[in-house]
């Protein structure tokens, strides 16, 4: 079941508003940053485009992404496509892909599509929760129950891949900081409730 913030792009904006505050615009301003300018931008699970707005106008930019929703809602003023993020042999062209919430959306997948992606350019940026997916925090089983309906509901089920493979994903703040450093990155940061990883 598609939960509400993947069937109405307005709602997905509002929600990650809503949980980020003001440090969404200063996430997308930090990985702009280190975008740097005249670079061709891959936004892999583009979603609503939100990094867009924030890249130098030297920039050109693609996102890809399964949800026609987003996708239409974009389609008429930016360059956004309806692709999957795993048709490799399809990417364009980039100096930067970022891949931004959706490594916790594509599990068992993920690791292919970092190594994958890798291949196909020259830093990547990727950008995912803190908190596992364990909202409430707690080992309790009733109360990881009520946070996966939660979770189901009203934030996470894209209605594109698993949910179930999705609830495999990594529980605790720890264990995603250690999957990342299995790749060696150039930059892992703490920003808000996301992890930042740069690879080069």
């Amino acid at each position: 079941m598609t939960s509400i913030m993947y069937k109405f792009p307005k709602a997905y904006d509002l929600f990650l508003m809503i949980i980020h505050r003001k440090k969404l615009s200063e996430r997308y301003m930090f990985i702009s940053k280190i975008i740097g300018k005249n670079k061709r931008v891959l936004d892999l699970g583009c979603g609503t485009c939100l990094l867009f707005d924030y890249l130098d106008k030297s920039c050109t930019y693609e996102g890809w992404d399964l949800n026609k929703k987003f996708i239409n809602e974009n389609k008429n003023k930016l360059n956004v496509v309806l692709k999957n993020v795993f048709d490799y042999k399809d990417y364009p062209e980039n100096d930067v892909i970022v891949i931004s919430d959706l490594l916790h959306h594509v599990v068992p997948r993920h690791d292919e599509l970092i190594k994958k992606a890798k291949k196909n350019t020259e830093k990547i940026i990727l950008i995912e929760p803190t908190v596992g997916i364990n909202i409430i925090g707690t080992r309790n089983k009733f109360l990881k129950n009520i946070n996966k309906i939660i979770d189901k509901v009203f934030s996470d089920d894209d209605g594109i891949n698993s949910f179930e493979d999705r609830s495999k994903w990594f529980e605790e703040k720890k264990d995603i900081y250690k999957y990342f450093m299995k790749f060696n990155p150039k930059l892992i940061k703490e920003f808000g409730l996301d992890y930042i990883v740069v690879l080069e």
